[in-house]
C-alpha cells in the first residue's frame, strides 16, 4: 500500500530522510503502526526515537492526523486502519 505521509516540526525526521517533509510511502499492510513500522526498519533507530514511546505507542507529544481532517486519538492510533492513497501527518503539539 501507498500513502502521502507530511511530517510538520520534527527536524530529526527530516534529517534522516533526506531533508524531506512530504514523501509518498509505500509499506505492507493496511494500519498506522504497520507505517510507523515500517518507516523504523527503513531509517532506523532515530524515527523509533523520534515517533515513539516507552511502550511502543506513538508519542503523546505528537499529533496524528488522517487525511487532513482526523486526528486520532492516543491509544487508538497504531490500529487506525489506512486505505491506499491516504494522507497521513505526523505533527508535533502546539
Amino acid at each position: 500500500m501507498k500513502v502521502h505521509l507530511k511530517i510538520r516540526g520534527l527536524p530529526q525526521l527530516y534529517k534522516v530522510m533526506n531533508k524531506k517533509k512530504d514523501l509518498d510511502f509505500e509499506f505492507p499492510g493496511n494500519t498506522v503502526g504497520d507505517v510507523v513500522r515500517s518507516l523504523v526498519h527503513k531509517y532506523g533507530p532515530p524515527v523509533k526515537k523520534a515517533l515513539l514511546d516507552q511502550n511502543g505507542d506513538i508519542d503523546m507529544e505528537l499529533r496524528v492526523v488522517h487525511n487532513d481532517r482526523t486526528f486520532l486519538m492516543h491509544g487508538e492510533r497504531m490500529n487506525a486502519p489506512l486505505n491506499e492513497g491516504d494522507t497521513l501527518w505526523f505533527m508535533t503539539v502546539g
